[in-house]
């Protein structure tokens, strides 16, 4: 379907939530990777999330149980789709959704719990497993339900291990299809 014309490289965004259930959105642009008369698009191997706070001097830290009220448990969920659905958690089912994780915390037992593919392995291009994207836009959504009443901010990064890819014309036009279908 696909073949390669580079090595991996990585993209990434960040979002800092500071109120609790209030969905923050960044955008990862791929105008410079993606060439519609050379029918060229991105494929996505690989996708990770993080997770971590940010302390009052703006210092990033490897925890998030400062965030919230102690002995209190909160979700935060944060997803990567390729049509702008607005500032909101899509549906798994959505076509536009490329990866997506979860993170339930409990500051009173120290748990913590992924409930979805954590990272989103596609593969290889060369298998036919990487997830192609012709749009010229990734949206990048996080929303957490911690009450901040903590020190803490939270920061969600994204990581998306892509590759450009030349596509024959019918594949390229099958995916522009299902992604304009995605839209409505």
């Amino acid at each position: 379907m696909a073949k390669a014309r580079t090595g991996a490289f990585y993209l990434t965004e960040q979002v800092v939530l500071t109120a609790q259930n209030t969905p923050v959105q960044g955008t990862i642009s791929l105008a410079s990777y993606i060439d519609v008369a050379g029918k060229q698009g991105i494929a996505i191997e690989q996708v990770d999330f993080m997770f971590q706070g940010i302390d009052a001097n703006g210092a990033y830290t490897n925890s998030v149980y400062n965030i919230n009220t102690a002995n209190a448990t909160f979700a935060t969920g944060a997803q990567v789709t390729d049509v702008n659905r607005g500032t909101t958690i899509v549906s798994a089912a959505d076509r536009a959704l490329i990866g997506s994780a979860s993170l339930v915390s409990d500051n009173d037992n120290g748990l913590s719990h992924e409930s979805d593919l954590y990272p989103d392995n596609y593969g290889p291009v060369s298998s036919d497993e990487a997830r192609i994207v012709v749009n010229d836009q990734l949206f990048f959504t996080a929303e957490t339900g911690s009450d901040f009443a903590g020190t803490n901010d939270m920061a969600v990064t994204v990581r998306l291990k892509c590759r450009i890819v030349k596509l024959s014309e019918r594949d390229f036009m099958a995916i522009a299809i299902t992604s304009s279908a995605a839209d409505n």
